[in-house]
């Protein structure tokens, strides 16, 4: 295995720059994702790294040896398709075995029948199948070796495709969109299966995906592109509490975070629908400002508090409740999510009074940057965001 360098990488396509300038290492047996909306450049990316595009600018290192210039064939990695991209004739085995028979056997002992006589085919193929066989048996498939890809649901032609990037032993893993074909239920078991696998094989694995959920549960880190730029790269518990941008902070976490306007007062003070919070800049400041808070940042509260609203809309999934709330005298609407005991005061059309925790509150300034210097007016400064 070989840990990866993205150095300074652009891409045009005529007049249209998709990658604007990326840069990233990942480390030996890292897990990290790309992350974004669609056309934000992540597919463009993982292909220039196998090899499948050239980038017009910058350079891609693999063990850190550069691979410009280097076909894809030449680089030592395993890429796993939205597709799964198995060969419909083949059995499950023989899928799983072309990439050891393209590389072991010349073109002669490739032959289905004059090719077995030729000498060394049966001890390399002996050798194919137990590497096969192993395989299979760590992906749960082996008894599955003898079917045709027609004959097996998503999963199972997930689990191939994995397979026959597992017995390369390629330096790294690449995953484009891998679990986009599969159903709710299949897509949450088979994400634990590859979060699984990488911890077993403590490899390289780039995994591209537009679902935020994937990438939070499976990644030691998470690189959160728009518009041909990574925004942020960090642990996925960092992104999601320590946004550096409100493009990541909106894009990041579900139900979406919720951004409201405030304005910070000559003396630094922050100020919510004119009423003043005991929040304020360090150092000062004054300005257009936005206030991040996610929905469990919010709570019920009594009338004195900052924000009040009507409830709207309620979404009861058991085991907590998802509230949407139309605010008074701002025409938008907040989401509250609260525990099932809290159901009773929350009927639809009751109004509500809510305030927050004032150390998960997010400051953004007017271009989107995050701003960190915000202490609380009530104690002793400290920062809280």
């Amino acid at each position: 295995m070989a840990g990866l360098s993205i150095e300074n990488v652009t891409k045009r396509f005529g007049e249209t720059e998709v990658l604007k300038g990326v840069s990233l290492d990942i480390a030996d047996g890292e897990f990290v994702s790309l992350v974004g909306p669609s056309g934000c450049g992540k597919s463009t990316l993982l292909r220039i790294i196998a090899g499948l595009e050239d980038q017009s600018s910058g350079d891609i290192r693999i063990g850190g040896q550069s691979v410009a210039g280097q076909r894809a064939a030449d680089r030592n990695l395993s890429m796993v398709f939205q597709s799964y991209a198995l060969y419909p004739h083949l059995s499950v085995g023989e899928n799983i075995a072309v990439p050891l028979r393209m590389r072991r056997l010349n073109s002669l002992q490739r032959l289905p029948l004059v090719g077995r006589l030729l000498p060394g085919t049966r001890a390399q193929s002996r050798d194919i199948g137990q590497q096969v066989a192993q395989a299979a048996e760590m992906l749960e498939i082996a008894h599955l070796l003898d079917r045709k890809p027609g004959q097996l649901s998503g999963g199972q032609r997930q689990r191939v495709a994995l397979g026959r990037a597992l017995v390369r032993e390629p330096a790294a893993f690449l995953l484009d969109e891998p679990l986009s074909n599969l159903d709710a239920k299949l897509r949450v078991q088979t994400r634990a299966e590859i979060a699984e696998l990488h911890r077993r094989l403590a490899a390289t694995f780039v995994y591209v995906t537009h679902d935020q959920v994937e990438a939070m549960t499976m990644s030691d880190r998470i690189a959160v592109m728009m518009g041909g730029r990574i925004l942020q790269c960090a642990p996925p518990d960092v992104v999601y509490d320590d946004p550096d941008r409100i493009e990541v902070a909106e894009f990041i976490g579900s139900p979406k975070i919720n951004i409201l306007p405030v304005e910070i007062a000559e003396d630094g003070r922050l100020i919510l629908m004119d009423r003043p919070l005991d929040l304020m800049l360090h150092r000062g400041g004054k300005g257009i400002a936005s206030l991040g808070l996610r929905p469990e940042a919010l709570r019920l509260a009594g009338p004195e508090a900052p924000i009040h609203g009507q409830v709207v809309h309620r979404e009861n999934l058991g085991s907590e409740l998802f509230v949407q709330i139309a605010l008074t005298g701002l025409d938008q609407r907040l989401t509250l999510r609260v525990g099932p005991e809290q159901r009773s005061a929350l009927a639809l059309g009751s109004a509500v009074s809510l305030d927050f925790d004032r150390d998960k509150a997010l400051l953004f300034d007017s271009e989107g940057a995050r701003i960190r210097r915000v202490v609380q007016t009530a104690s002793a400064p400290s920062e809280v965001a």
